[in-house]
C-alpha cells in the first residue's frame, strides 16, 4: 500500500483519564474526523441496547471514513478485547495504520477527576469514585487484554496537553516510515 494509507485512532481508557481531551486536541492539529461513542450514545440512551448500538454506529462511521480513504479518531473506552478486534478488521480491510491510544492516570489524579465531574455533563457518564470501582467490578478484567505493540501506545494523560499531542504526533510519523504498514 502506499505511504498514503489512512489511520485509524482508536482510544481507550477508563472515564475521566483524558481520551476526549486527548482526541479532540489531535483532531484539532490534524484535521482528522473525530467519532465519538458517546456522542451517539447520548442519543440512543432510550433504546434497548444503546452502549451496543452506539458503539455499532461509531465502528459504521469509522468504516465510511476509512473506505474514503480518510484517516479517522474512534473515541471510546475499548474496555473489551471485541473492539480491539473490529478496530483491527477495519484497520485490515482498509489498508489503514492502527493506533490503539490508551490513557492512563495515577490513581490519586483520576480519582479526583471522577470526582470532579460535574453533574450536569452527560447522564451515562460515570462520576466520583465509588460508581467507578463498582463499574471495575462488572468489568471483571474484562480491558486487561492484550495488544499488538506496534499498535499501541500508552500515555500518561496527567502531562500536558500539548506534550501528548507531540507524542502521538512523532508516533504517528514513525509509523508513516515503517515498511509494510
Amino acid at each position: 500500500m502506499s505511504h498514503h494509507s489512512p489511520f485509524l485512532v482508536a482510544t481507550k481508557g477508563h472515564p475521566a483519564t483524558g481520551k476526549s481531551a486527548l482526541a479532540r486536541a489531535l483532531a484539532r492539529r490534524l484535521g482528522w474526523p473525530l467519532i465519538d461513542k458517546d456522542d451517539i450514545k447520548d442519543h440512543t440512551l432510550h433504546l434497548p441496547n444503546a452502549n451496543d448500538l452506539a458503539y455499532s454506529i461509531m465502528w459504521t462511521v469509522v468504516e465510511t471514513q476509512l473506505g474514503l480513504g480518510i484517516s479517522v479518531i474512534a473515541v471510546s473506552p475499548l474496555s473489551y478485547p471485541a473492539g480491539y478486534s473490529r478496530a483491527q478488521e477495519l484497520a485490515a480491510r482498509h489498508h489503514a495504520r492502527l493506533l490503539v491510544l490508551e490513557t492512563v492516570l495515577e490513581e490519586s489524579v483520576w480519582k479526583e477527576r471522577l470526582e470532579a465531574r460535574p453533574p450536569h455533563d452527560s447522564t451515562h457518564k460515570i462520576r466520583g469514585w465509588a460508581a467507578m470501582q463498582e463499574m471495575l467490578r462488572q468489568y471483571n478484567g474484562c480491558w486487561q487484554y492484550p495488544i499488538a505493540p506496534e499498535h499501541h501506545l500508552q500515555v500518561d494523560s496527567a502531562q500536558p496537553l500539548s506534550q501528548l499531542v507531540q507524542v502521538v504526533l512523532d508516533r504517528l510519523h514513525q509509523a508513516k516510515q515503517e515498511p509494510g504498514r
